[in-house]
């Protein structure tokens, strides 16, 4: 007795179940199912539909029913208890029942009084800041945006003293530099003016997303990086061409 399954593949969809038996010198008996995808699907409009996961104080179960569906956007959800902060994930099913695989959250916190909490982007990482001819300073952060999903920062702030003391956020007034995103990171790469020669120089990073208002919502605090600026810098390049079988540069 022999029993056989298979997938297949093409134009047509076919389910098949064949059952047979032989009599004489030898008995068989198989048993063969078979399946294929087809190419083409019904669609049903009824099946397209927003399907809303959240989990409360943790991510949300993708792999349960979704907490809300609805066919349209905007949609406002039925109201949330206070005191917990809420991950929702928000998946779009087609006419076909085919539905959306993305798993990036939006975190929304409430408070005991009912208010929303605004959720603050990650701290920049990789802070560091090194000494440039002319007695500047070069100032590099990363700002790694896809971990905040909807809470993404669109600002670096850079807060700098050059008289030896610690920045003060509130006190001293951040130079505000808009992000270029590409590849899931942020990149800061920022020069700043002349100081005066043996400074010290001493930075903090924080990063900014601004909501409707406006209202600025910030990170916390990089660690402070400091250097010392130096008024000599590496000797610029200097060279000449010999025209001939090779270029030379000295």
């Amino acid at each position: 007795m022999a029993s056989y399954t298979g997938t297949g593949f093409g134009r047509h969809s076919v389910f098949a179940s064949i059952t047979g038996m032989g009599f004489g010198r030898h008995s068989v008996v198989a048993s063969i199912t078979g399946r294929s995808a087809a190419l083409h699907r019904v669609a049903n409009a009824a099946l397209a539909v927003y399907e809303l996961y959240r989990g409360v104080d943790e991510s949300p179960d993708l792999d349960a029913a979704p907490w809300e569906t609805f066919a349209t956007l905007p949609h406002d959800t039925a109201a949330l208890d206070v005191s917990h902060a809420y991950h929702f994930v928000l998946r779009l099913r087609n006419q076909y029942g085919l539905v959306s695989q993305n798993i990036r959250e939006t975190l929304l916190t409430i408070d005991a009084g009912g208010l929303l909490v605004a959720t603050s982007p990650s701290v920049a990482a990789n802070v560091t800041i090194a000494a440039e001819a002319g007695s500047k300073v070069r100032v590099r952060a990363d700002y790694p945006y896809e971990a905040d999903g909807g809470n993404q920062a669109t600002r670096f702030l850079i807060y700098l003293t050059d008289d030896g003391d610690d920045p003060v956020v509130g006190v001293d007034v951040p130079t505000v530099v808009t992000m270029t995103k590409a590849d899931g990171v942020a990149k800061l790469s920022w020069l700043s003016a002349a100081f005066a020669p043996a400074a010290t120089i001493k930075v903090l990073i924080r990063t900014r997303r601004i909501d409707a208002g406006p209202v600025n919502v910030d990170s916390a605090s990089s660690s402070i990086v400091s250097a010392v600026t130096s008024s000599t810098g590496p000797a610029a390049p200097a060279g000449n061409i010999a025209i001939g079988n090779f270029a030379q540069v000295q």
